[in-house]
């Protein structure tokens, strides 16, 4: 795309001619980061999942425990105001902290490998590696950390949840559900800016990062599907809606958390590569 931008004086006017990158190229760059990719399709699947919880944790209370019905209004507002913000709090702050341990203890000497001045080494390697706690780690990576232990957890949490045997267990399972899932949003950002080949892209790739959540969106819509009638395009009718809370969202977490782990793995061979150059 070409801007022609005017100027002009009482003596003179000019021209200029700023290129700035289509929408392809802009998308191109932000898909040939491998560590990007992993991300944004980890957030994708977490997502999913999330959203199935949300639109069929209080049909699956009612099924289970009908005679709870006022109860579980009561726990579910208590449990997404503070456990969810709990989480989501406690995440951000474990992951910064986890970043601050994984921070180099010499940027100079890492400038001076990289032959980088050492007034740009801070803000554009706070992720290098370091031998402080976290040796083999960068900061990057350390905050992934986060929203791979925090959805690893959630996945026995959720099937606990569905296949409780009380309304309490149910109830106590969601609490802890939430209180390890919820975690993952702010360190994934974080990371995923860390992530960005270019860091002008940043704007570009939330709204990426935004549309996403249209794609979580069909999660729940299938799961629907199979608890109907005509099943998910004739598959899998009248599928009871334990089993379908149980096989859709508990492998979604899982598979998250893989996501995730291999966008920390990206990270580091990316920059193993960048000091070997």
């Amino acid at each position: 795309m070409v801007v022609l931008c005017s100027s002009s004086s009482s003596s003179s006017s000019t021209n200029t001619i700023i290129e700035t990158p289509d929408t392809e190229v802009i998308l191109k760059e932000i898909l040939n980061s491998k560590p990007t990719v992993y991300i944004l399709l980890a957030s994708m699947v977490r997502f999913m999942a999330g959203f199935t919880i949300a639109a069929w944790k209080a049909p699956l209370f009612l099924d289970l425990f009908p005679e709870q019905a006022v109860s579980f209004s009561v726990d579910n507002a208590l449990i997404i105001a503070m456990a969810g913000s709990a989480s989501t709090l406690l995440g951000g702050i474990a992951a910064d902290k986890l970043a601050a341990a994984a921070s180099p203890p010499s940027a100079s000497s890492l400038a001076s490998r990289l032959n980088i001045q050492t007034n740009a080494t801070n803000s554009s390697y706070s992720s290098l590696p370091s031998s402080s706690s976290f040796p083999t780690l960068n900061a990057a990576q350390s905050r992934l950390l986060v929203p791979i232990v925090g959805t690893l957890l959630a996945a026995p949490l959720w099937a606990l949840t569905v296949y409780a045997n009380s309304f309490n267990s149910a109830s106590s399972a969601l609490l802890l559900e939430y209180l390890v899932a919820e975690c993952w949003f702010g360190p994934a950002q974080a990371a995923l800016y860390a992530a960005l080949p270019n860091p002008n892209l940043r704007a570009s790739t939330q709204g990426v990062f935004s549309l996403l959540t249209a794609v979580g969106n069909l999660a729940p819509v299938a799961v629907g599907a199979l608890i109907s009638t005509s099943g998910l395009w004739g598959f899998s009718a009248n599928t009871p809606i334990r089993d379908a809370l149980l096989w859709t969202v508990t492998p979604a977490y899982i598979l998250s958390a893989a996501l995730f782990a291999l966008a920390a793995a990206e990270l580091g061979s990316t920059e193993k590569n960048l000091l070997k150059s």
